[in-house]
């Protein structure tokens, strides 16, 4: 086992047959928890040619919780969740038959669900945005959250701001209702489209939820959103980081947590060039003990 920027590293075989590194949790944290935008296949951008890059990078990062974005009708008869069938089980709520674009994956033999369930902000405008929330119990720890993976509406328009705004007021409303109900613990995140200091952040900041780049001990430097990954001469897609705005002001994707509650050892925006090359989002992930 050898260490590399602040993680300890151990080899093992990805997917597609490569070797990796999984990458363990930083010292003094007892939790991972991992946002991720998938790249929705909206724009001819197969997800067959993507699904196990994506399962490479959680099981090399082995996040104990994933919030999922873009999870269209073909990811979910992916192989990505058969992929992570041996250690994840998925929670998309009670759907009625429609699709979930933001569902949760929990390490299924550390947690025990006790409830779940999936809020659309605005069915009629967006079906893809909402948030999806699960309160899980901690067999290693006796412990009980509750976590969330959310979508914000998406465009840059003058209203789109408001409309952000409500969704924040939406979210606010779920995760007062859970920490309510259950007595416990509330993070979670996604894919906020907009940064922080930005009004939809701001109300969810005024009401005791910050990103956790904001507060974690060591914060990677560079924004999560890198664009859309293109095509190169080999056929295969291929991602890059931004060349410009790649600071960390400028992300999008955010984990929102409670001060109060939780500690955020790490928060790392992971750059591996198969994550690059899977979606137009970095996922993140924070390394946190609660409190």
């Amino acid at each position: 086992m050898n260490h590399l920027g602040g993680f300890f590293l151990s080899g093992m075989l990805c997917l597609s047959g490569a070797a990796f590194s999984q990458v363990a949790l930083s010292p003094g944290a007892d939790l991972r928890m991992m946002a991720f935008n998938i790249w929705g296949d909206y724009f001819k951008n197969p997800v067959e040619e993507r699904d196990l890059a994506i399962a490479d990078v959680i099981l090399r990062y082995q996040p104990d919780v994933v919030a999922l974005q873009e999870v269209t009708a073909n990811w979910w008869s992916s192989r990505l969740f058969s992929a992570l069938a041996a250690g994840y089980a998925p929670v998309s709520g009670q759907t009625d038959g429609k699709t979930n674009f933001t569902p949760l994956l929990y390490k299924k033999e550390r947690f025990a669900l006790v409830a779940a369930g999936w809020d659309l902000f605005h069915e009629k405008l967006d079906r893809s945005k909402g948030v999806t929330w699960a309160v899980l119990q901690d067999r290693q720890q006796d412990k009980r959250f509750a976590a969330f993976s959310t979508h914000y509406w998406w465009q840059g328009t003058p209203e789109s701001n408001y409309i952000r705004t409500v969704n924040s007021d939406m979210l606010l409303k779920r995760l007062d209702a859970l920490r309510s109900q259950y007595g416990c613990h509330v993070f979670g995140g996604g894919d906020f489209n907009c940064w922080v200091g930005s009004d939809p952040l701001e109300k969810l900041r005024q009401n005791g939820y910050v990103s956790a780049q904001d507060i974690a001990d060591i914060a990677s430097p560079e924004s999560s959103h890198h664009g859309d990954p293109r095509r190169g001469d080999d056929g295969k897609y291929h991602g890059t980081p931004k060349p410009e705005k790649n600071e960390k002001r400028y992300s999008i994707d955010h984990l929102l947590v409670a001060p109060e509650q939780v500690h955020v050892h790490r928060l790392h925006v992971v750059l591996d060039q198969d994550a690059l090359d899977a979606s137009d989002h970095s996922p993140i992930f924070m390394d946190i003990s609660l409190k």
